[in-house]
């Protein structure tokens, strides 16, 4: 992986066999970001996991295949999930599938880049309405 950094923005190339989540979690831990935003990613991922939230719980999908990356963006917040990414990506028949990442590997690669929040603080906690660990700006 290859990272860089320029006043609050940060870019980040992922090699071929990393692990997505992974790797953007080594970028906060290794650039101290508490809180920011994933505005755009492209490339491909190979094991493609995403989840479509049905009220209840997440629907998960595993696409083995790579997949071309159309949509990448989320939110970085303090706690556990340190992140909540929606991501969109097409097959080779140019169909599209996504939904809220929960995994995959960057192949042949990915680029990455992150907005990184100054003043804002953001955490997640539970909503008891909704039972999801949603974004409290602090």
């Amino acid at each position: 992986m290859q990272i860089r950094r320029e006043g609050n923005r940060i870019f980040a190339k992922l090699e071929s066999g990393e692990n997505v989540l992974e790797m953007l979690e080594k970028i906060v831990k290794e650039q101290k970001v508490k809180s920011g935003e994933i505005l755009w990613a492209i490339g491909m991922i190979k094991g493609l996991q995403v989840g479509y939230f049905n009220g209840r719980e997440y629907e998960k999908e595993l696409f083995k295949d790579n997949l071309e990356v159309v949509s990448f963006h989320g939110s970085i917040a303090e706690g556990d999930p340190r992140f909540h990414i929606h991501s969109a990506c097409a097959g080779k028949s140019h169909g599209v599938v996504g939904g809220h990442l929960f995994g995959g590997v960057a192949d042949p690669l990915l680029e990455v880049s992150i907005s990184v929040f100054e003043s804002i603080r953001a955490e997640r906690k539970v909503n008891p309405l909704s039972g999801l660990k949603e974004i409290n700006l602090i």
